[in-house]
């Protein structure tokens, strides 16, 4: 897991800040990375259970996933082909890394918190339902068929 303020792929994104000679490919990789950093936000906010942020680095994420889109509709035709030998491959390799990583993290989440529920609804059964009658299975009868 990430500790608080962890960032595990933007850290090393950093050094794709640096322009590649092209605006066009600078503005793309720079994009990439703030899509990078807001990847790194969300891990960090599922982990802690921050609902607020998490819907804030959404939106951010949303915000420049458009950004990205309108600066990769604006490469020119050069510039498509040398994409291939600049950073961008490795920071889409890493985005893709970090979409897994979140949805492991959403899902692990969903799934402890689907057992919270459980247990707290568990919690006012009496009797041999109690606490841990949602995890058991139903016991049987309790007599004894004498005519048998």
């Amino acid at each position: 897991m990430l500790a608080p303020g962890d960032r595990e792929f933007a850290g090393s994104a950093v050094e794709y800040r640096a322009g590649f000679g092209s605006p066009g490919l600078s503005a793309l990789a720079g994009a990439l990375v703030r899509l990078l950093e807001a990847s790194d936000g969300v891990a960090d906010a599922v982990t802690r259970h921050d609902r607020i942020d998490l819907i804030r680095l959404n939106e951010a994420a949303e915000a420049i996933v458009d950004q990205v889109n309108i600066c990769a509709a604006s490469l020119s035709t050069e510039e498509r082909a040398v994409v291939s030998q600049t950073g961008i491959p490795a920071l889409c390799e890493r985005l893709a890394a970090g979409a897994r990583r979140n949805a492991l993290l959403i899902e692990q989440a969903w799934a402890v918190d689907a057992a919270l529920m459980r247990l707290l609804l568990g919690m006012g059964k009496t009797g041999i339902e109690g606490p841990l009658g949602a995890y058991n299975s139903a016991p049987g009868p309790t007599y004894v068929d004498r005519g048998a």
